[in-house]
């Protein structure tokens, strides 16, 4: 049998912060520029740090008693170490929170995999993220409850006229919408798969600049192509761990149906992008 501090706890520590000062650029350039480690980043329709479910990790938090110093150092009470800490607080009192773990394999798993494939990351971190997700679901409890979120938040902004190059990237890049997540670095090598170079910049100003080099080089076919083969493995991943894991399947049905929602827009995509509107600047995506 584990206990907390080889499992939960020791993952908890890893999260929020480097082993040692040799992996503090390693940590930064993963965890701060890359692959954001918080709830709301997978759950929330947009992407955004902070939702509602955020505010409702710190009541649990409160209820139970876990004020760890972190809380005031890290950018939201969903954060993946701070998670992980509260299973070690709960496991150390002898109590469960059915509905808290059901959340966290919502998205964790996810998370985990979005380091896993993080072409910057650490190989070390790589191996965190992948224990992580394992540790997880070896423990998924028989009376999980299904998950309910991720209804009618697939769309691409039907409710809007008009759909333009905004839209489609904030779409891309809010994973509770797509399905998967699109790191800087991960659109950074979707750019030079397809011959381009991007310039540093936040997460949504990267991916504007890939589609706008591509629209301006007619390369906006093969930046197509090189998302959907990025999202077929993400697909992959989800159906491997359903196999492995039937109690997660519910979850996998849920990231599927909204990747299989991506795959049905894409080829909306490719008529927006090879015919762009004036381009939106207004409300850049924060990331």
């Amino acid at each position: 049998m584990q206990t907390p501090d080889s499992s939960f706890g020791l993952l908890s520590r890893l999260w929020l912060r480097e082993p040692d000062a040799s992996m503090a650029a390693a940590y930064a350039d993963l965890f701060l520029l890359n692959v954001y480690p918080y709830g709301t980043a997978f759950t929330d329709p947009s992407g955004e740090l902070n939702g509602p479910s955020a505010l409702e990790v710190a009541r649990r938090y409160g209820e139970r008693g876990f004020r760890p110093p972190e809380l005031s150092e890290v950018g939201a009470p969903d954060h993946v170490g701070l998670c992980l800490g509260f299973l070690e607080h709960l496991e150390r009192r002898g109590e469960k929170d059915v509905q808290f773990s059901s959340d966290l394999l919502e998205w964790v798993p996810v998370c985990c995999l979005a380091v896993e494939r993080e072409p910057s990351a650490h190989p070390f971190y790589k191996a965190m993220a992948e224990l992580t997700r394992q540790r997880l679901m070896a423990g998924i409890p028989d009376s999980i409850p299904v998950p309910a979120r991720g209804e009618g938040v697939g769309a691409m902004g039907e409710e809007e006229e008009e759909v333009g190059l905004s839209h489609v990237l904030r779409y891309l890049l809010a994973p509770a919408r797509s399905g998967f997540f699109l790191s800087r670095a991960k659109l950074g090598q979707l750019a030079r798969s397809a011959g381009m170079r991007l310039p540093f910049g936040s997460r949504f100003d990267v991916a504007r600049a890939l589609f706008q080099a591509a629209g301006e080089s007619g390369k906006v076919g093969t930046v197509l192509d090189l998302v959907e083969a990025e999202l077929v493995e993400w697909e992959g991943a989800y159906r491997a761990w359903s196999e492995e894991h039937p109690r997660w399947a519910p979850s996998a049905a849920l990231w599927l149906g909204r990747t299989g929602e991506t795959r049905r827009r894409l080829v909306e995509m490719r008529e927006i992008l090879d015919n762009p509107p004036q381009l939106d600047y207004v409300g850049s995506f924060e990331g």
